[in-house]
Protein backbone atom coordinates (compact mmCIF):
# COMPACT_ATOMS: atom_id res chain seq x y z
CA UNK A 1 0.00 0.00 0.00
CA UNK A 2 1.59 3.54 -0.89
CA UNK A 3 0.99 6.68 0.97
CA UNK A 4 1.70 10.56 -0.09
CA UNK A 5 4.38 12.11 2.26
CA UNK A 6 2.28 13.97 4.94
CA UNK A 7 1.25 17.62 4.40
CA UNK A 8 -1.20 19.82 5.29
CA UNK A 9 -2.96 19.86 2.01
CA UNK A 10 -3.35 16.15 2.61
CA UNK A 11 -4.09 16.37 6.47
CA UNK A 12 -6.95 19.25 5.27
CA UNK A 13 -9.01 17.17 3.17
CA UNK A 14 -8.59 14.33 5.23
CA UNK A 15 -10.19 16.75 8.26
CA UNK A 16 -12.73 18.07 6.18
CA UNK A 17 -13.86 15.14 4.84
CA UNK A 18 -14.49 13.60 8.38
CA UNK A 19 -15.28 16.42 10.02
CA UNK A 20 -18.04 15.86 13.29
CA UNK A 21 -17.04 11.77 12.05
CA UNK A 22 -15.93 9.57 14.53
CA UNK A 23 -13.18 7.48 13.15
CA UNK A 24 -12.46 3.98 12.35
CA UNK A 25 -12.38 1.35 15.36
CA UNK A 26 -10.42 -2.12 15.08
CA UNK A 27 -10.73 -4.07 18.00
CA UNK A 28 -8.22 -7.16 17.93
CA UNK A 29 -8.07 -10.14 19.91
CA UNK A 30 -4.23 -10.12 20.67
CA UNK A 31 -0.75 -11.38 19.68
CA UNK A 32 -0.18 -8.00 17.81
CA UNK A 33 3.06 -6.99 15.72
CA UNK A 34 3.06 -10.39 14.75
CA UNK A 35 3.51 -12.17 11.18
CA UNK A 36 -0.09 -13.41 11.83
CA UNK A 37 -1.50 -9.52 12.24
CA UNK A 38 0.18 -8.00 8.97
CA UNK A 39 -2.53 -8.32 6.54
CA UNK A 40 -5.30 -6.78 9.03
CA UNK A 41 -2.92 -3.74 10.30
CA UNK A 42 -2.44 -3.09 7.05
CA UNK A 43 -5.96 -2.53 5.66
CA UNK A 44 -6.57 -0.32 8.84
CA UNK A 45 -3.59 1.75 8.22
CA UNK A 46 -5.41 2.12 4.99
CA UNK A 47 -8.84 3.12 6.28
CA UNK A 48 -6.99 5.96 8.28
CA UNK A 49 -7.01 9.24 7.18
CA UNK A 50 -3.28 9.43 7.29
CA UNK A 51 -0.22 7.16 7.64
CA UNK A 52 0.69 9.14 11.25
CA UNK A 53 0.69 6.40 13.73
CA UNK A 54 0.93 6.81 17.54
CA UNK A 55 1.52 4.28 19.75
CA UNK A 56 0.23 4.56 23.57
CA UNK A 57 1.75 1.28 25.22
CA UNK A 58 0.28 2.22 29.24
CA UNK A 59 -0.35 -1.33 29.21
CA UNK A 60 2.72 -2.08 29.62
CA UNK A 61 4.56 -0.93 32.88
CA UNK A 62 6.56 2.06 33.22
CA UNK A 63 10.34 1.66 31.92
CA UNK A 64 12.07 -1.11 29.61
CA UNK A 65 8.19 -2.80 29.37
CA UNK A 66 6.99 0.40 28.01
CA UNK A 67 9.82 1.07 25.77
CA UNK A 68 10.13 -2.65 24.15
CA UNK A 69 6.09 -2.41 23.69
CA UNK A 70 6.72 0.69 21.30
CA UNK A 71 9.53 -0.49 19.68
CA UNK A 72 7.81 -3.39 18.41
CA UNK A 73 5.05 -1.46 17.66
CA UNK A 74 7.09 0.81 15.95
CA UNK A 75 9.17 -1.98 13.76
CA UNK A 76 5.75 -3.35 12.89
CA UNK A 77 4.14 -0.31 11.62
CA UNK A 78 7.00 0.94 9.39
CA UNK A 79 6.89 -2.42 7.74
CA UNK A 80 3.57 -1.72 6.22
CA UNK A 81 4.44 2.10 5.57
CA UNK A 82 3.33 4.03 8.60
CA UNK A 83 4.97 6.93 9.73
CA UNK A 84 5.40 6.15 13.89
CA UNK A 85 5.89 9.53 16.18
CA UNK A 86 6.88 8.57 19.51
CA UNK A 87 4.67 8.92 22.51
CA UNK A 88 6.45 9.12 25.99
CA UNK A 89 4.80 6.95 28.72
CA UNK A 90 2.15 9.79 30.08
CA UNK A 91 3.25 8.39 33.42
CA UNK A 92 6.39 9.79 33.41
CA UNK A 93 6.24 12.65 30.54
CA UNK A 94 2.18 13.97 30.65
CA UNK A 95 3.55 16.93 28.49
CA UNK A 96 5.42 15.58 26.14
CA UNK A 97 2.80 12.40 25.73
CA UNK A 98 0.18 15.53 24.90
CA UNK A 99 2.84 17.25 23.07
CA UNK A 100 2.92 14.04 20.41
CA UNK A 101 -0.89 13.62 19.99
CA UNK A 102 -1.20 16.27 17.54
CA UNK A 103 -3.80 17.07 14.58
CA UNK A 104 -1.49 15.13 12.02
CA UNK A 105 -2.08 11.44 13.92
CA UNK A 106 -4.07 9.65 11.63
CA UNK A 107 -4.25 6.35 13.90
CA UNK A 108 -3.90 5.65 17.54
CA UNK A 109 -2.56 2.05 18.58
CA UNK A 110 -3.43 0.20 21.87
CA UNK A 111 -1.19 -2.41 22.23
CA UNK A 112 -2.31 -5.17 24.76
CA UNK A 113 -0.98 -5.94 28.60
CA UNK A 114 -2.84 -5.12 31.74
CA UNK A 115 -6.58 -3.46 30.90
CA UNK A 116 -6.20 -1.93 34.68
CA UNK A 117 -2.83 -0.34 34.11
CA UNK A 118 -4.14 0.88 30.57
CA UNK A 119 -7.32 2.48 31.98
CA UNK A 120 -5.34 4.13 34.68
CA UNK A 121 -3.04 5.97 32.27
CA UNK A 122 -5.87 6.53 30.32
CA UNK A 123 -8.72 7.67 33.04
CA UNK A 124 -6.54 8.10 36.04
CA UNK A 125 -6.77 11.56 37.75
CA UNK A 126 -2.78 12.23 36.61
CA UNK A 127 -3.08 11.79 32.75
CA UNK A 128 -6.54 11.78 32.48
CA UNK A 129 -5.53 14.65 29.67
CA UNK A 130 -4.02 11.57 27.20
CA UNK A 131 -7.79 9.71 27.58
CA UNK A 132 -9.17 12.91 26.79
CA UNK A 133 -7.39 13.94 24.34
CA UNK A 134 -7.66 10.26 22.59
CA UNK A 135 -11.71 10.54 22.40
CA UNK A 136 -10.98 14.46 21.51
CA UNK A 137 -8.95 12.90 18.01
CA UNK A 138 -11.23 9.84 17.60
CA UNK A 139 -13.98 12.61 17.27
CA UNK A 140 -12.30 14.54 14.72
CA UNK A 141 -11.84 11.55 12.64
CA UNK A 142 -8.75 9.80 13.54
CA UNK A 143 -8.94 5.85 13.73
CA UNK A 144 -8.34 3.80 16.81
CA UNK A 145 -7.14 0.06 16.88
CA UNK A 146 -6.85 -2.04 19.96
CA UNK A 147 -5.53 -5.41 20.48
CA UNK A 148 -6.13 -7.63 23.91
CA UNK A 149 -6.18 -5.34 26.59
CA UNK A 150 -6.15 -2.33 24.66
CA UNK A 151 -9.33 -3.62 22.65
CA UNK A 152 -11.08 -4.12 26.41
CA UNK A 153 -10.49 -0.88 27.58
CA UNK A 154 -11.55 0.91 24.07
CA UNK A 155 -15.25 -0.77 25.04
CA UNK A 156 -17.78 0.82 27.76
CA UNK A 157 -17.25 -2.09 30.12
CA UNK A 158 -14.36 -3.93 30.53
CA UNK A 159 -13.21 -7.09 33.27
CA UNK A 160 -10.14 -5.87 35.24
CA UNK A 161 -9.09 -9.06 34.91
CA UNK A 162 -5.43 -8.20 36.26
CA UNK A 163 -7.37 -7.28 39.45
CA UNK A 164 -10.81 -8.50 41.12
CA UNK A 165 -11.88 -9.86 37.96
CA UNK A 166 -15.19 -6.96 38.86
CA UNK A 167 -16.46 -4.73 35.96
CA UNK A 168 -15.90 -1.02 35.60
CA UNK A 169 -15.99 1.72 32.72
CA UNK A 170 -14.06 1.89 30.07
CA UNK A 171 -13.41 4.96 27.10
CA UNK A 172 -17.00 3.78 25.95
CA UNK A 173 -15.47 3.77 21.36
CA UNK A 174 -17.29 0.39 21.31
CA UNK A 175 -20.74 -0.58 22.81
CA UNK A 176 -20.17 -3.57 24.89
CA UNK A 177 -17.31 -6.03 26.30
CA UNK A 178 -14.18 -7.04 24.95
CA UNK A 179 -13.14 -10.56 24.99
CA UNK A 180 -9.97 -10.93 23.35
CA UNK A 181 -7.46 -14.54 23.46
CA UNK A 182 -11.28 -16.10 22.53
CA UNK A 183 -12.55 -18.92 20.62
CA UNK A 184 -16.34 -20.62 20.42
CA UNK A 185 -17.45 -21.95 23.20
CA UNK A 186 -14.42 -20.77 25.52
CA UNK A 187 -14.78 -17.71 27.81
CA UNK A 188 -12.03 -16.53 30.57
CA UNK A 189 -14.26 -14.69 32.84
CA UNK A 190 -17.58 -14.30 33.83
CA UNK A 191 -19.84 -11.84 32.01
CA UNK A 192 -23.15 -10.24 32.29
CA UNK A 193 -26.28 -11.83 30.51
CA UNK A 194 -27.07 -8.00 29.46
CA UNK A 195 -23.95 -7.26 27.57
CA UNK A 196 -22.86 -7.13 24.11
CA UNK A 197 -20.06 -9.22 23.69
CA UNK A 198 -17.08 -8.88 21.44
CA UNK A 199 -15.13 -12.32 20.91
CA UNK A 200 -11.39 -11.29 19.59
CA UNK A 201 -9.71 -14.46 18.08
CA UNK A 202 -6.09 -13.98 18.02
CA UNK A 203 -4.49 -11.78 14.76
CA UNK A 204 -7.95 -11.24 14.44
CA UNK A 205 -11.03 -9.38 15.43
CA UNK A 206 -13.54 -6.54 14.08
CA UNK A 207 -13.71 -2.86 13.25
CA UNK A 208 -16.51 -0.80 13.74
CA UNK A 209 -16.90 2.49 11.33
CA UNK A 210 -20.00 4.10 12.67
CA UNK A 211 -22.78 1.59 12.36
CA UNK A 212 -21.01 -0.86 9.88
CA UNK A 213 -19.31 -4.01 11.90
CA UNK A 214 -17.07 -6.30 9.84
CA UNK A 215 -14.66 -9.06 10.55
CA UNK A 216 -11.12 -8.70 9.94
CA UNK A 217 -8.01 -10.52 10.06
CA UNK A 218 -7.74 -14.04 11.30
CA UNK A 219 -10.19 -16.67 13.03
CA UNK A 220 -13.77 -16.10 13.49
CA UNK A 221 -15.17 -13.35 15.68
CA UNK A 222 -18.25 -12.97 16.89
CA UNK A 223 -20.44 -10.78 18.72
CA UNK A 224 -23.13 -11.65 21.42
CA UNK A 225 -26.17 -9.46 21.51
CA UNK A 226 -29.54 -10.29 23.44
CA UNK A 227 -27.81 -13.69 24.75
CA UNK A 228 -26.79 -14.73 21.35
CA UNK A 229 -23.42 -15.53 19.63
CA UNK A 230 -23.52 -15.03 16.19
CA UNK A 231 -20.39 -14.59 13.50
CA UNK A 232 -18.97 -11.26 12.14
CA UNK A 233 -18.97 -11.11 8.41
CA UNK A 234 -16.87 -10.13 6.18
CA UNK A 235 -16.97 -7.71 3.80
CA UNK A 236 -18.29 -8.98 0.59
CA UNK A 237 -15.10 -8.33 -1.94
Amino acid sequence: VGFEPRGVGRLAAARERLIDMPGLLCLQGGREFTPGCVEMDRAVLALAPTPVTAVIAGAARIGSDYDGAVSRARRHSERLGAEVVTVPDPRIDISGALASLDAEVGLIVLPGGSPGGLLDVLTGAATAAVGERLLELHRGGVAVSGASAGAMVMCSRLIRADGDGGIVSGLGLAEGLALPHWSPGVSRWPTPDDATLWGLPECGGVTIDVDNVSAIGQGEPSVRRDGVWSPVQRPIA
